[in-house]
């Protein structure tokens, strides 16, 4: 059987998402359409400079493709079935978490909020910490990370470390019972027998990632 790997779509909104390193990435909100078995709804836009190549507008009928049969991207918009409806996107000049400056890399094409305490930058940050390619601390989800954050059980990546003296905080929050507060806990408690190089990752420092975290561990 004959798979497609791209599609026609519409692009229904734009979103702008804060990571890690404080980047913003634009994300395109689709029509849902199946692509290779699957259904796609959304598509990282990359940086301000690749929506003006492409040209994209809310509202275009564009081809998404499937990169390497599994990552989304928009190829080109369908500018022959504009109709005079669709909108130009206008790149936010602050921050959409928090509100600060925001500023484009010099030489290069990302734009970065400027502000270390965007709590968009400590969700993501804390997510990459907790992940299978750094810390690898399971139960340390998404989810979980959001809910902490809201309790203000976490505020920094070495308040996840000072977890196992607010137990009674941790019950208190939803869906989290003695087991899932135990192999938290547990998960945590084993994160501190990582080799350094996952520390070194973890720490989500620019232009340090896998392989120069373990370049750098075994030198140093």
């Amino acid at each position: 059987k004959w798979e497609r790997y791209e599609a026609v779509t519409r692009i229904e909104s734009i979103e702008v998402q804060v990571g890690k390193t404080g980047t913003l990435t634009p994300v395109a909100h689709l029509a849902p359409v199946q692509i290779a078995g699957t259904t796609v709804s959304r598509s990282s836009l990359h940086n301000l400079d690749e929506i003006e190549r492409l040209g994209v507008r809310i509202g275009d009928w564009v081809v998404v493709e499937k990169a390497g049969k599994i990552i989304p991207h928009v190829v080109r918009v369908e500018e022959h079935r504009r109709d005079g409806s669709e909108r130009e996107f206008r790149f936010p000049k602050k921050c959409p978490e928090c509100g600060s400056d925001v500023v484009k890399d010099e030489g290069g094409v990302y734009i970065r909020c400027l502000n270390p305490s965007c709590p968009a930058q400590l969700r993501e940050s804390l997510r990459f910490y907790a992940s299978r390619g750094a810390m690898d601390i399971e139960g340390l989800g998404i989810k979980l990370i959001e809910q902490r954050l809201d309790a203000g059980l976490v505020t920094s990546l070495p308040d996840i470390y000072r977890l196992r003296d607010r137990r009674d905080e941790l019950l208190a929050l939803e869906r989290m019972g003695e087991k899932s507060v135990e192999n938290l806990l547990e998960g945590i408690e084993k994160s501190k027998s990582q080799p350094l190089w996952r520390l070194l990752t973890g720490l989500n420092i620019r232009h340090v990632g896998t392989r120069n975290a373990q370049i750098l561990a075994d030198r140093f």
